[in-house]
């Protein structure tokens, strides 16, 4: 898939900007704080339909104004030009392709593919279970609408019965909740089952970036960890009748799909526990290699790079390999405060300042040199924490409309 253009509209600190892609790797240089994450933000969201920052529509529009918009057009390798338009204010989001509303997301998710790389991937490894649900949730309901279907189901079954234990117990509430059980039970044994399904395939492919990326001997693994005991109806309305005295104590339910890991392991032990840092970012790197594969996979498509911020965070060595695992071909739009070294890739690089874009090969060269030293950090300027992207906790949708939040945070 080849980006072509982007308009965006009141999107963040973005008043109005119009950006052609003219090449296959495009480069977003500047100071933090400047849009660069931004403008990767907007792209993400028009694909995707959601933000890798945060799950709030409000944050997304510009101080002042009711409403953002984005507007994308794109090829998908033999279906030629297409064009999507997001807008989207605090009540919702309207979504149209060519000119056509969008009414089934699951028919939408997944069709134009773009990964996501950002320095806060790391947290898939140090955060909590919560994180990496999102991330295996947001993956598997790209790769197959039917995820996405039963996933939507069953949060949806599981917000009406959250609703019914806040309401208090007695005679009548453990009679709706028993009917509330048994739309739940089924949903959630679809869930498991796909997720099983879907994490052998991401491992085969985590493996198969690990051992590019880091040529080493250990071996990366996925384990799906379902502490729910659902693998079949039966014993999903057990597990359920069983936790309900809990359930109505901490009026939320405590058992269920919302509650699984997914646990990151090299060489049969925890990430978070065994890797280095070093370790732990060629892993999430690997990771997210995977995920472009599984979409190339699924949908027949090249999955188009996004890259936050994290190409300078690998050392020379394994960036080169990065860039052997993404091939030459894809397209890919990253971020940095440095220029890319020289002769890496054919950069088109835009500098970018407050929300607004120039294409350095436009620019006058004495305009390029002062926009290079003011992008370069001072000694003083390095030494506080990243400013560019604050990132509120992900979305835990995987669209406009997905799934509910997750009962409450983690244990």
């Amino acid at each position: 898939m080849k980006l072509l253009r982007l308009n965006a509209e009141n999107f963040r600190n973005i008043e109005l900007a119009s950006l052609r892609f003219e090449k296959a790797s495009t480069f977003l240089l500047g100071r933090n704080g400047q849009g660069k994450t931004n403008l990767l933000e907007a792209a993400g969201m028009v694909t995707a339909l959601r933000s890798f920052r945060t799950s709030e529509a409000r944050s997304l529009i510009r101080h002042g104004q009711r409403q953002a918009r984005l507007f994308l057009e794109c090829e998908r390798e033999g279906e030629g030009a297409a064009e999507i338009t997001l807008s989207f204010a605090s009540a919702g989001k309207q979504i149209t392709c060519d000119g056509e509303n969008v009414t089934r997301l699951a028919d939408f998710i997944g069709r134009f593919p773009t990964v996501t790389l950002s320095s806060e991937d790391i947290q898939l490894i140090r955060g909590g279970p919560a994180l990496r649900r999102r991330f295996l949730d947001l993956t598997l309901s790209a790769m197959r609408p039917d995820y996405f279907e039963a996933l939507r189901r069953y949060h949806r079954a599981l917000k009406e019965r959250n609703s019914l234990l806040k309401s208090g117990q007695g005679p009548r509430a453990e009679a709706e909740l028993s009917a509330f059980d048994k739309a739940l039970a089924p949903a959630a044994v679809t869930v498991c089952h796909l997720r099983r399904e879907g994490v052998e395939v991401l491992t085969k492919h985590l493996c198969a970036a690990y051992a590019i990326i880091s040529e080493g001997a250990e071996e990366p693994e996925l384990r799906y960890r379902p502490e729910s005991g659902m693998d079949s109806p039966e014993t999903a309305l057990k597990t359920l009748r069983e936790s309900r005295a809990a359930d109505f104590a901490l009026k939320s339910t405590q058992r269920g799909p919302h509650r699984d890991d997914l646990g990151l392991y090299v060489a049969g032990k925890r990430a978070r526990d065994y890797a280095s840092e070093g370790q732990q970012r060629s892993y999430v790197v690997s990771l997210r290699l995977a995920q472009m594969t599984c979409f190339e996979e699924s949908s027949g498509v090249a999955p188009v790079i996004l890259a936050d911020d994290v190409l300078g965070e690998l050392d020379p060595v394994r960036r080169q390999r990065f860039w052997g695992a993404v091939g030459a071909d894809r397209q890919i739009i990253a971020t940095g405060t440095e220029p890319p070294p020289p002769g890496e890739r054919e950069w088109d690089i835009l500098r970018v300042d407050a929300g607004t874009f120039s294409r350095e090969s436009e620019m006058a060269p004495d305009a390029v040199q002062d926009e290079t030293a003011a992008a370069s950090p001072t000694r003083a300027e390095q030494a506080p924490a990243r400013q560019e992207a604050p990132a509120s906790q992900p979305p835990s949708t995987p669209g406009a409309d997905g799934p509910e939040a997750e009962a409450r945070p983690d244990r």
